[in-house]
């Protein structure tokens, strides 16, 4: 029922809730009560091993929704698997036939609950590969409004009718500016901005928003993130995420 009111903003939050009484339930709905089990798919063959860790939520509430986020992060996990395991079969395919020794596919994962206060969640999960001698990283995030199940994206955070694009632009620019030597030379210049789609979660009182491997910044720096304070967004944030 709380989707009927997305499209409201202010005094309804993003949850559905009037904020007066969102603030009014404070104390009950700040920590989420949901907790993390980790189911493991380990396996080797000659030409891949796997060593993948699949977050499993849990918790008395919000049952639809949990299942909802499980199925998605499972599917996703063992579609990332059947893929790597398709693709190294092929690649050793051949070379294995002619008696040449090649280096099985490595694939693995993390993953880290982020953000689990206000009815709200964010998971983060990387996955690496080691192919032909090389590392790869790949990372994904998941953001989900547990009241209704639904994934949030970036433009959920903020209060409707907000240039929340244009602010979050400024404040990358700004940070890639104050810290030029992080990134490739013309980082700022080049910047178009951020996609309607953009990767991002929060973390603790952030909003992080990352890119793609070695896309702005050098391999060192890994998957490169950007973290952005809530407090320079003010008041245009959504209010239950200003609820400490």
């Amino acid at each position: 029922m709380y989707n009927n009111y997305r499209g409201y903003g202010y005094p309804y939050n993003l949850l559905g809730v009037p904020v007066s009484l969102y603030r009014t339930m404070n104390s009950s709905l700040n920590i989420n009560p949901v907790t993390v089990q980790t189911k493991e798919v380990r396996y080797k063959k000659p030409y891949i091993e796997a060593y993948l860790r699949i977050p499993v939520l849990q918790g008395p509430m919000f049952q639809a929704a949990l299942n909802r986020i499980n199925s998605a992060v499972e599917n996703d996990i063992m579609e990332f698997n059947r893929q790597m395991e398709e693709a190294a079969k092929e690649y050793v395919e051949r070379p294995m036939l002619e008696g040449v020794d090649v280096k099985p596919y490595i694939i693995s994962n993390v993953y880290r609950i982020t953000y689990n206060r206000n009815n709200l969640i964010s998971i983060v999960l990387v996955y690496y590969e080691f192919v032909g001698g090389r590392d790869y990283y790949i990372k994904v995030s998941y953001n989900y409004n547990l009241l209704t199940g639904n994934p949030l994206s970036i433009g959920d955070l903020f209060r409707e009718n907000v240039d929340y694009r244009r602010m979050i632009n400024e404040a990358i620019r700004n940070e890639i500016q104050r810290n030029p030597g992080a990134y490739f030379p013309g980082t700022a210049e080049q910047f178009q901005g951020i996609a309607v789609d953009q990767p991002f979660y929060i973390e603790n009182d952030h909003i992080v928003i990352f890119f793609g491997f070695h896309q702005i910044a050098p391999t060192e720096a890994a998957i490169p993130v950007i973290s952005l304070p809530f407090r320079l967004f003010g008041n245009t944030l959504r209010p239950e995420l200003l609820v400490r």
